[in-house]
C-alpha cells in the first residue's frame, strides 16, 4: 500500500469512527424526545406532549449527529466500492436513501410533529381533531416509513453477507461481536426502563442499531 491509500485509509476510519459517533449522537437526541414519555401507548400523542425547549434541544443535537452519520455512511460507500466495484455503486443506494430516513423519521416524526401537535393544542384545536388530522397524515407516511425500514435492513443484509463471505477482509466471528454486543445493549437498557419505570429510554435503541452499519466499515479501514 502507497502513502496516498494508507492516507486514504486513515480518513475513512475517522469518517467510519464519526458515524458510530453520529449514532449515539443521535440516541442522546432521542432521549430529549422520548424520555418521561409513553413510549408503549398505542396512542401517538403519548409521545407528543414534549416540552418546547426538548425538541429544539433534539433537533440541534440531530443536526451535529446527521453530520457524522454522513460521514459514515460515505466511509460504508468508499469500502462497498472497493469491494465490490461498480456493483458497490448499487448496493450501496439503500444506505443513501436510509440515511435519509434517518433524517426524515427524526427531523419530521420526532420533532416536526410534535411541535406541530402542542401548536395546534395551543391554538384551542380540540383532539379529537388533532387524532382525525394524525390518521390521515399517517395514511400517506406509513407507507414511506416502512419503505424506510426495509432499506436498513437491507444495508444489514448486504453487510452480514460482506462480512460471512469473507470479502470485507473481516473474521466471521465479528458478526456475533457486532450484533451480539448491540443484543447486550438492548439487554442494558429494558432490565434499566424495568427498575426504573422508564421506558423512554429504550427510545434510543432504534438510533444506536445504526451502529451496526459503520463497525464494520471501520473494521474495514482500520485493516488498510
Amino acid at each position: 500500500m502507497n502513502i496516498v491509500d494508507n492516507d486514504m485509509s486513515k480518513v475513512n476510519k475517522i469518517m467510519a469512527g464519526a458515524g458510530i459517533a453520529g449514532t449515539i449522537i443521535y440516541a442522546i437526541a432521542d432521549m430529549f424526545l422520548y424520555i418521561g414519555q409513553d413510549v408503549l401507548s398505542d396512542e401517538q400523542m403519548a409521545l407528543w406532549d414534549v416540552p418546547e425547549w426538548r425538541l429544539m434541544t433534539s433537533m440541534w443535537i440531530g443536526v451535529i449527529g446527521s453530520l457524522l452519520l454522513l460521514m459514515g455512511f460515505i466511509s460504508l460507500g468508499k469500502m462497498y466500492h472497493n469491494v465490490f466495484n461498480r456493483w458497490g455503486n448499487v448496493l450501496i443506494l439503500p444506505s443513501l436513501l436510509c440515511i435519509g430516513g434517518v433524517l426524515y423519521m427524526h427531523f419530521t416524526l420526532g420533532v416536526y410533529s410534535p411541535l406541530t401537535y402542542r401548536s395546534a393544542i395551543n391554538a384551542g384545536v380540540s383532539e379529537s381533531q388533532i387524532v382525525t388530522l394524525i390518521e390521515h397524515a399517517q395514511s400517506y407516511l406509513n407507507p414511506l416509513t416502512y419503505t424506510l425500514a426495509i432499506l436498513g435492513y437491507l444495508t444489514e443484509i448486504i453487510l452480514i453477507y460482506g462480512i460471512l463471505s469473507g470479502k470485507f477482509g473481516l473474521k466471521k466471528r465479528n458478526v456475533f461481536y457486532i450484533f451480539g454486543g448491540y443484543f447486550i445493549l438492548v439487554l442494558i437498557f429494558v432490565v434499566f426502563a424495568k427498575i426504573t419505570g422508564e421506558w423512554g429510554v429504550t427510545g434510543s435503541l432504534e438510533s444506536l442499531l445504526e451502529m451496526t452499519f459503520f463497525i464494520p466499515a471501520y473494521l474495514y479501514w482500520r485493516k488498510k
